[in-house]
């Protein structure tokens, strides 16, 4: 990670990545996040979360700690080449895994995700120094669903997005500077790709439009010194950490970047 990237993740708030899967590790990973997709994975009972959006289950799907289901997502969670390159970003030399989310858009779904910053759902955390990696399993184009970032960082925290809002809804609860010169950025990510962003980055992806399902893991890590508010689990459906205690144990690894 150049001083340049880093002063233009600073800047920006997000930032391309390197290639980090081909080939057979690409269809590694792929396979794994099927098994999670149409629940035949055998960690299953692992996942903190997973959950089918719609009326008819269509719009899109989230499952959440699939690091603790699949042994390759797990290895890519801790590759240093991805948490190395967020440490360096934070300007620290350890970083812990917060968690990991596998999105899937469907073919021919309407599951957009509208403006938001990650931080609104992780308020009962602090700092608000988390970064997340996002890979993609497939190629993510505009048409099925690459995500869309406003430039730069809202240091206040937004209000959370909600499953009854939309694009527009999301939009008008932006600040008003920000609705003003609203200018976001497309960014497609060919399979196996990467790209970071801070948990205060206002970001959305529409739906997909395509023939063939759109899938992305996000990986986000957190500050080692992460803390607790205590007026909310840390991971869906876990325990209420007290106010003031450390994010820490095996369900958030420290992870120590090499030289």
């Amino acid at each position: 990670m150049t001083e340049d990237e880093i002063r233009r993740f600073r800047d920006d708030g997000f930032l391309r990545g390197p290639q980090l899967l081909s080939g057979a590790a690409l269809e590694e990973v792929r396979a794994a996040a099927d098994r999670v997709t149409d629940r035949t994975s055998p960690g299953l009972a692992h996942l903190f979360a997973y959950r089918r959006d719609g009326a008819d289950q269509t719009l899109r799907l989230l499952a959440v700690g699939t690091w603790r289901a699949e042994p390759v997502i797990r290895d890519l969670a801790f590759d240093p080449q991805v948490y190395g390159a967020i440490a360096a970003l934070m300007r620290v030399e350890r970083v812990r895994l917060f968690r990991d989310q596998l999105f899937v858009k469907p073919a021919h779904s309407s599951g957009a995700i509208p403006w938001h910053q990650d931080y609104s759902d992780w308020v009962h955390t602090m700092p608000a120094a988390h970064i997340t990696c996002w890979v993609a399993l497939d190629d993510a184009t505009i048409e099925n669903g690459c995500l869309h970032f406003v430039p730069g960082r809202v240091e206040a925290t937004l209000p959370r997005i909600h499953r009854d809002d939309d694009m527009d809804s999301a939009f008008a609860r932006l600040p008003q500077p920000m609705r003003e010169n609203f200018q976001p950025v497309s960014i497609p990510v060919p399979a196996g790709g990467c790209l970071f962003h801070h948990c205060l980055t206002v970001h959305a992806s529409f739906g997909n439009r395509t023939e063939r399902p759109r899938r992305a893991i996000a990986i986000s890590y957190m500050h080692p010194d992460t803390i607790s508010k205590g007026c909310h689990p840390c991971v869906p459906g876990g325990q209420v950490i007290p106010e003031g205690e450390r994010l820490e144990g095996p369900l958030f690894p420290l992870l120590e970047a090499r030289p």
